[in-house]
């Protein structure tokens, strides 16, 4: 998941646009895992805990900002509002030894 696929997807001529908040938050937060999976460094057995890790690179660091601006945005959009979190399985791509 990137951003451009997430932009033509908010066009509403798009086939495959989004019909609902969720779908959006789904990819956008899919966006932010898969950043972390890529451009963090992982020592042992931890899943979701990349925030607490400490980045790898620019671009790990760029994607983990973001994604607390985003969270913070998206309380304040909707602050009664629960998304579900993403799971692991739900990433792009298989895991990478």
């Amino acid at each position: 998941m990137d951003l451009s696929t997430i932009r033509k997807k908010l066009q509403k001529r798009e086939k495959s646009h989004y019909s609902a908040p969720e779908e959006l938050v789904t990819d956008v937060r899919l966006m932010f895992w898969n950043c972390a999976k890529f451009n963090y460094v992982v020592h042992g057995n931890t899943e979701w805990l990349f925030i607490l890790l400490q980045p790898d690179s620019e671009v790990a660091e760029a994607g983990r900002c973001l994604d607390v601006f985003f969270e913070s945005k998206l309380k304040e959009i909707y602050p009664d509002r629960h998304f579900p979190s993403m799971q692991q399985e739900d990433s792009d791509s298989e895991e990478v030894e």
